[in-house]
């Protein structure tokens, strides 16, 4: 397993840990290959793993018989790698937006373009450049160069794409169409017994706090809904001082930020909250904190955009609402809190739909399936 960071830091690092820890309870001997980017609690992350090693260490591939990268945005970063079997996971829009967020940056507009002209006419080439040794902050990405590079990574490895809308994305970027698989990156079911839904008006946002997260619009939704309805924020990231000053200005008292949650501990906040909202602005690739909350049985309201409709029935245990409409989330989360019944049928939906044990063998099957020839690498 490659990943960027040695540590938890968000949904890929914790995907990641997670199917190492299922992987090796089915008799596969893994390594941690990391980037050398430390995130929180490193010890408990190498826990997953038989050994742990740094991709600069040259001998980081001996004996391996296949590779499962995890963010590889380009395919000079698997040189190190050699000749051994690779399987690329795209859990975001790295290979198909030059700004990595596919919503416009003046309107916030989510953007489902394929890399082109479209992104210079409406800026997406400029983007920040967070290099310690950049003499300007920004930066011109050209586009067009997305897919020289799409097309050397499918070459170089079968693509798992996080959802049939990346995978959609990917082909329509340039990738052969038979170099790219589905698989829905799901979380394993919490042991934990689910609780009954409180009585009182909650509401959650879990996810890394970024302006594409659109937990801005869950803090104006607060000012919408009844005076007695709270919101909890659970997740870090650098929008966070914007939020907070945000929320106790729209909503004082009533928006309470968690900051980073253990992934042990999540379970909790989730038995705290009535409805948990997704409301990305921009296009979601998959969404697996909408699932986490199903299986608690709590109802969910996400943005009916990206990968989000794929796990997020309407109707079934949650509803999805308008991609930037404050107007439309505050009608579906009142309809969700005013709703006796959604956690059960959500809880009943995505148990049935998302079993983890059908996800850890499709994802063994496909790497199984490489090492030995079956698919080409």
């Amino acid at each position: 397993m490659m990943v960027p960071n040695f540590g938890f830091v968000g949904g890929v690092e914790r995907y990641a840990w997670e199917l190492s820890r299922a992987l090796k309870k089915k008799g596969h001997t893994l390594r941690l290959i990391h980037q050398g980017n430390n995130g929180r609690d490193p010890d408990k992350y190498g826990s997953a793993f038989d050994s742990v090693v740094s991709a600069a260490d040259a001998a980081c591939v001996v004996d391996l018989d296949v590779v499962y990268v995890h963010r590889a945005a380009d395919p000079d970063e698997l040189i190190l790698l050699g000749a051994t079997p690779t399987m690329i996971a795209v859990h975001d829009h790295i290979h198909t937006c030059p700004r990595t967020h596919r919503y416009l940056p003046l309107t916030l507009q989510p953007c489902h373009r394929t890399p082109g002209i479209a992104c210079a006419v409406y800026g997406c080439c400029v983007i920040r450049d967070r290099r310690v040794d950049a003499r300007l902050p920004i930066r011109l990405r050209n586009p067009f160069s997305l897919r020289g590079r799409l097309a050397s990574l499918a070459a170089r490895g079968p693509l798992v794409a996080c959802s049939g809308y990346v995978a959609t994305n990917l082909i329509r970027a340039g990738a052969d169409p038979g170099r790219v698989h589905v698989v829905h990156p799901v979380p394993p079911e919490d042991p934990q017994p689910c609780v009954p839904r409180p009585t009182e008006q909650r509401l959650l946002v879990v996810g890394q706090l970024l302006r594409g997260k659109g937990v801005d619009l869950a803090i104006r939704a607060v000012d919408k809904l009844p005076s007695d309805c709270v919101l909890e924020v659970a997740g870090e990231g650098s929008s966070r001082d914007a939020l907070e000053t945000m929320a106790q200005r729209i909503a004082p008292g009533r928006i309470r930020f968690l900051g980073y949650v253990p992934p042990a501990e999540l379970h909790k906040v989730y038995d705290r909250a009535s409805v948990v909202l997704v409301p990305a602005r921009w296009p979601e690739p998959f969404g697996m904190t909408g699932i986490e909350a199903m299986r608690r049985a709590r109802p969910v309201v996400g943005a009916a955009h990206g990968g989000i409709p794929e796990w997020l029935a309407h109707g079934r245990g949650g509803l999805l609402f308008s991609p930037g409409s404050l107007k439309s989330l505050v009608s579906a989360a009142s309809r969700m809190l005013e709703d006796p019944h959604a956690g059960k049928c959500a809880h009943e939906y995505v148990m049935a739909r998302f079993p983890y044990a059908t996800h850890v063998n499709r994802i063994e099957e496909l790497l199984v399936a490489l090492a030995r020839g079956h698919i080409s690498g």
